[in-house]
């Protein structure tokens, strides 16, 4: 494959990745600016966008079998600027969250279409060395676009929805270097096995796991406000250092698998639990950033565990469609985020939400003694098949 084709697929890779959170840096600003606003509408300026990629995610196999992947890339870009640069130019928060329901419709086409492309035109090792290098654009990019847009913050919340104009290079990277190549046909005839019961419990828990990691750009910056930590530029930083340890975890995640035998599970909800715990304790920005990082890396454990595990689960023959669902099910849970930590901090009269982050680390603390429980049970298992064999 040539170069420019290379690099043009691992700069789309950063539209799915974090595209929005991009918009994080705004939120403390836009509560300032709609003092009268419900908190949960500004904290869906972040996650809105993940709900909408449903309708475009389900529609592209569709899509795919009628027009050419550079067709549905260059029209899902140009959807993408408008979404992204949209709430520029807006004056109510109700307009903001339209174009962030644009901005997620665009992410259904881009995302599966862009993935697809990398299924479709590199194998075998090849294939595990580009998807190597996407991590490494969604870590670095990711921390070093929000480092950016936590600086352009300082001049209002207009100028972080502006930065969605990089989106203009990468359209111009589909245009000059992705091929246009006619959609296969659609094959007909035997239908495809089921999707069986164990792989919808794994996206459950992945969706529960990328719900927890969203809590930093949803309700970090509620936290920051109420405890005066930091500005409204550290909300990107801290977002960009999460990134930066998913980066890392995602390296070293081959070396844990093997080291620890099972046992990565709890080691994620470990890293969880005392991320959400120095966060509930923290007064000063040092703390936070560490608890970011805590965090981040048991993200970046949870998230390639969430695929290879849809892939040991998932029959051949119905793998796209298993990584379809566990996509859909990842986007649904970001956009429940703030529901779900506004839902139980009201269910349980929290009076701040340093209290919503200690009761986390009290949920992850029982989630690690029932998954070592499990790894137990498990290993005692494979030791009474061996020595029956």
């Amino acid at each position: 494959m040539k170069l420019s084709f290379r690099i043009a697929l691992l700069s789309l890779a950063v539209t799915a990745s974090f595209a929005p959170m991009l918009a994080a840096p705004a939120v403390k600003l836009l509560m300032s600016d709609f003092p009268g606003t419900d908190p949960l509408l500004i904290q869906w300026v972040v996650t809105l966008s993940s709900i909408f990629i449903l309708p475009t995610l389900f529609a592209v196999p569709y899509l795919s079998g009628r027009f050419s992947r550079k067709s549905i890339l260059i029209f899902g870009l140009v959807v993408y600027i408008v979404g992204g640069i949209g709430p520029s130019f807006v004056n109510s928060v109700g307009w903001i969250l339209v174009f962030r329901a644009i901005l997620g419709l665009s992410i259904g086409l881009v995302a599966p279409t862009f993935n697809a492309l990398i299924a479709e035109n590199f194998q075998g090792q090849e294939r595990a060395k580009m998807m190597g290098r996407v991590t490494a654009v969604n870590g670095i990019g990711g921390a070093v676009f929000l480092s950016i847009g936590g600086f352009i913050a300082s001049f209002g919340w207009r100028s972080v929805f502006l930065s969605y104009l990089y989106a203009v290079v990468l359209l111009i990277l589909a245009l000059l270097f992705i091929p246009r190549v006619k959609p296969a046909p659609r094959k007909t005839g035997a239908p495809a096995g089921k999707l069986p019961p164990k792989f919808y419990g794994i996206a459950l828990l992945s969706g529960l796991h990328v719900m927890l990691y969203f809590t930093i750009p949803t309700s970090l910056p509620l936290f920051l406000s109420e405890n005066g930590i930091g500005t409204a530029q550290a909300v990107g930083y801290f977002t960009a250092v999460s990134l930066i340890s998913i980066f890392i975890a995602g390296l070293v995640f081959p070396l844990l698998t093997r080291l620890l035998r099972g046992a990565v599970v709890p080691l994620g909800l470990l890293l969880y639990g005392l991320g959400f715990l120095l966060v509930g304790a923290a007064h000063s920005v040092t703390s936070v950033g560490i608890a970011v990082f805590l965090i981040g890396f048991g993200q970046g454990i949870f998230f390639p565990l969430s695929f290879s595990k849809t892939a040991e689960a998932v029959p051949r023959d119905r793998i796209t469609g298993g990584i379809t669902v566990l996509l859909a099910n990842i986007y649904v849970f970001q956009f429940l985020c703030p529901v779900f930590m506004n839902g139980v901090q009201k269910l349980l009269r929290f009076s701040a939400s340093r209290e919503m982050y200690l009761f986390l680390a009290a949920a992850m603390g029982v989630c690690v003694i029932v998954s070592l429980l499990i790894v137990g049970r498990g290993r005692a298992k494979q030791r009474s098949a061996a020595e029956a064999s």
